[in-house]
């Protein structure tokens, strides 16, 4: 596996992300549960009104973000594999991120399930180190390619356990970056339901939490995907004392009232057909109330 990540990370970018369109269309033609998934959760969004889409635009969008679900298969070698693919990606707001680092308060990143996230923390990495959250594979063999490819120079990761946890506390409090995935559904009793896009969702509360304790600011972070590569932006959400004594509940919907912008900035490029309305074991889902 490991040996076919680098052979394919050397083909050029317009092949790679044209057998990544070609896979998407395919994945959804053959899967009836991942075609009904991605398109409810595609209504859901779109009923919200919280997207901003022109009624003539909603079906062109929805065509295109079919495509792109496959090139985060797809660009994926040519990310952990090829040193280049940064040098592909033009940057904004990267000096506040140095501010933010040098103040010394630790600085956490919050990077949506859209466009090549994967490539946020390398290219992050080229400029101060950073430990990222993430959610060890199930399978062996990918669980094993993570572990191989996934870490690089400044990038060091955290597994989504208490060992993890830990350890981001650590970085934040030596003044480190820490980034995670705000919409990754978390395990039982690690999170609160809060609304996204009208709809309640389990959410994680980890980022809010560490951010409280430690008083670091928030950053958000998008790699959106341009013809001529990516394009990485840092935006603040909030500073070190704007939430520390806020309820933890409300700044998480504040949280997914934020997620449901940056999503707004490219639509097509988010992972509608992610699970992100399922309830975790042992939690109940509370009655809606929204239509």
């Amino acid at each position: 596996m490991i040996v076919f990540f680098k052979l394919f990370a050397r083909l050029p970018l317009w092949l790679v992300r044209g057998l990544g369109l070609s896979l998407g269309w395919l994945i959804w033609l053959a899967s009836g549960r991942y075609r009904r998934l991605m398109k409810e959760n595609w209504r859901i969004a779109i009923d919200s009104g919280r997207l901003g889409i022109p009624k003539q635009k909603v079906g062109p969008l929805y065509r295109a973000a079919i495509g792109h679900a496959g090139l985060i298969a797809t660009e994926l070698p040519k990310i952990w594999c090829d040193s280049r693919a940064v040098d592909q990606m033009t940057t904004s707001g990267l000096e506040l991120l140095k501010d933010l680092a040098k103040a010394g308060k630790g600085v956490v990143l919050l990077t949506p399930h859209l466009g090549a996230f994967e490539l946020s923390a390398r290219a992050i990495a080229r400029h101060v180190p950073i430990t990222v959250l993430y959610r060890p594979a199930r399978q062996p063999q990918f669980r094993r390619l993570m572990e191989r490819l996934r870490p690089t120079k400044n990038l060091m990761t955290a597994p989504a356990n208490a060992s993890g946890v830990r350890q981001l506390l650590r970085t934040l409090r030596t003044g480190g970056v820490i980034g995670m995935l705000p919409d990754q559904v978390p395990s039982g009793g690690e999170g609160v339901w809060a609304d996204f896009f009208n709809r309640p969702a389990y959410t994680m509360t980890l980022p809010i939490r560490l951010a409280q304790a430690t008083d670091a600011p928030i950053v958000w972070v998008l790699a959106i995907r341009t013809q001529a590569g990516w394009h990485l932006e840092f935006v603040q959400w909030r500073s070190d004392q704007e939430f520390v004594h806020t309820p933890l509940e409300e700044v998480v919907s504040a949280m997914n009232r934020g997620l449901e912008l940056q999503i707004a900035r490219a639509p097509e490029q988010y992972l509608w057909a992610y699970n992100r309305y399922k309830v975790p074991k042992g939690q109940v889902l509370p009655e809606a109330t929204h239509d």
